[in-house]
Parts: C-alpha cells; sequence; structure tokens
C-alpha cells in the first residue's frame, strides 16, 4: 500500500472510550493573529481506533519510553515521571 496519510499534531488532547472504540483527538498550535499572544491549541484530526489497538499500541509506547531512558535521551525523575 503506496497511498499513505503523514498527520501531524503537537500533542493529544482529549481520549473518550464509546463502546469498543477510542477515540483520540489530536491538536495543534495555531500561530497567535496579534503579538503576545500565546499559541492556541487547536484541534486538528480525531483517530478512531479499537480498545485492542490501543492497548497494544501502550506496551509500544512504554518500549520506547524504555528505551529512550536507557540511551539517555529522555531523564527518569524520582517519582517516577519521565522528561
Amino acid at each position: 500500500m503506496s497511498d499513505k496519510n503523514v498527520v501531524f499534531a503537537d500533542r493529544l488532547i482529549n481520549i473518550a472510550v464509546t463502546g469498543p472504540l477510542v477515540r483520540l483527538q489530536w491538536g495543534t498550535l495555531e500561530v497567535p493573529q496579534t503579538e503576545g499572544e500565546k499559541p492556541q491549541l487547536q484541534a486538528s484530526q480525531t483517530l478512531v481506533m479499537p480498545l485492542e489497538g490501543l492497548l497494544a499500541s501502550m506496551g509500544m509506547i512504554e518500549g520506547l519510553v524504555k528505551q529512550l531512558v536507557k540511551d539517555g535521551v529522555l531523564q527518569q525523575k524520582t517519582n517516577g515521571t519521565v522528561n
């Protein structure tokens, strides 16, 4: 399948579960119209996937975070969070 759609998002802004489906709402920062204003996070797209798929994805993300900590890219704080 060579027809791929690349989507950019600055961050995840909402998660909703409806039955067996999870809706992940992603957002992008909008450039302020007036000088001095802060960028505003605006909803830009929604990804809908099965709950089972989300759980499998979480395992992949946890593995990636562990590898980034091991490689020194991220640092683990004493309370267990990562930055």
